[in-house]
């Protein structure tokens, strides 16, 4: 058994300040099949941008100094990467799946969303790539 200054010290670290801080990131949503970009945690909803692609708009973007738009999804990334020859269990660079989402959806709604929203986003962020894991067997 633990003396209580071990446990002391094991709960201190759990609940430390920089144990689960946020970074924005990109990853593969195995359960849902989607590529989910998050560039803040904050209280979001979800808007459509189409079939394949939902925006993450901030609840409380009217605050000073809050950016609206904080992520994204691509849905059915999957079958999205093997349409456009991108090869699942490896990681993909944003510059790639955005110029993906638009060789996909040429119309102006996307355009606008990758241009103006998706791609400044995941460049101030810095979120360079995401992994696609394989099928599995």
């Amino acid at each position: 058994m633990k003396r209580p200054e071990e446990i002391e010290t094991l709960v201190k670290e759990a609940f430390s300040p920089t144990s689960g801080e946020f970074r924005p990131c990109a990853f593969f949503d195995n359960r849902l099949d989607c590529i989910r970009v998050i560039a803040r945690d904050c209280s979001v909803y979800e808007e459509r941008v189409n079939d394949r692609l939902t925006v993450l708009i901030d609840n409380y973007a009217d605050r000073p100094g809050r950016k609206k738009y904080v992520g994204f999804t691509v849905k059915g990334a999957r079958h999205f990467c093997q349409e456009h020859g991108i090869p699942l269990g490896t990681s993909v660079t944003m510059t790639q799946l955005l110029d993906a989402v638009l060789a996909s959806s040429p119309e102006p709604v996307v355009m606008f969303f990758v241009d103006l929203i998706a791609r400044p986003l995941v460049e101030e962020e810095k979120i360079q790539a995401v992994e696609i894991p394989a099928l599995a067997a």
